[in-house]
């Protein structure tokens, strides 16, 4: 395994200190390095064996499967990691993950993930925090569909977005490629009031809209807001 992929997993949430040799040594056995070229699907299951899959080079996008409703879920980027939620137990697919230009993965197997987590304690605690995380931010995720109001669901996505990338600040920008027809579509809400909901914020003081994303300027007092 080169030593650039190894350091780059060492940046991980997952292999944040980690033992390197044991990268090394595990990972210069079994796990596999891919390469996509734009659109073509990134599966995390390969000749019946589940993956843990990061991201070491380019993007990736998770897509909805729903064919009549396709909605850009969330982007990959370098060190993201996808199929952990899989591993160790029966799971059904629910999003697709494709390649958003050139990208490149590394596979690392069900039964390697067994011993880095048998053999490394920083590893286990990693993963289990990585898990916590991703049930914090689904939590919140559904809590957008289950809002009630355009405004309400708005406010708990765009507190969702900043989760899902481990950002703590109660002022913060968040990007978002999916356009507003995508957007609408997610949180089950027509686009004029969707529209609305972001005229709303705006005019309240707690949120900025412009061609990259949103400004959140009190994240704490919008969801303490919209959680009455």
């Amino acid at each position: 395994m080169e030593k650039e992929i190894v350091d780059l997993l060492l940046k991980t949430p997952l292999f944040s200190g980690a033992s390197r040799e044991l990268l090394q040594l595990r990972l210069s056995k079994k796990a596999k390095i891919k390469h996509y070229l734009s659109e073509e699907t990134v599966s995390p299951s390969e000749n019946g064996e589940k993956h843990l899959v990061i991201i070491i080079k380019g993007c990736a996008k998770v897509m909805s499967l729903d064919v009549e409703r396709r909605v850009l879920l969330r982007t990959l980027s370098v060190g993201d990691a996808f199929g952990v939620a899989e591993l160790f137990g029966e799971s059904q697919i629910i999003s697709r993950v494709e390649a958003k230009g050139k990208c490149s993965a590394i596979f690392i197997p069900e039964s390697e993930m067994r011993v880095l987590l048998e053999k490394d304690k920083q590893i286990m605690y990693n993963y289990l925090s990585f898990l916590c995380c991703r049930i914090r931010f689904l939590n919140k995720r559904i809590a957008c569909f289950t809002a009630g109001s355009a405004e309400r669901r708005l406010a708990f996505y765009l507190d969702s977005l900043a989760e899902e990338h481990g950002i703590a600040e109660n002022t913060i920008k968040v990007e978002s490629e999916t356009s507003m027809g995508s957007l609408a579509l997610m949180l089950d809400i027509g686009r004029a009031s969707l529209y609305r909901a972001i005229d709303t914020l705006t005019a309240d003081g707690f949120i900025e809209k412009d061609c990259k994303g949103f400004l959140l300027k009190d994240r704490d007092k919008m969801i303490k807001n919209y959680s009455k």
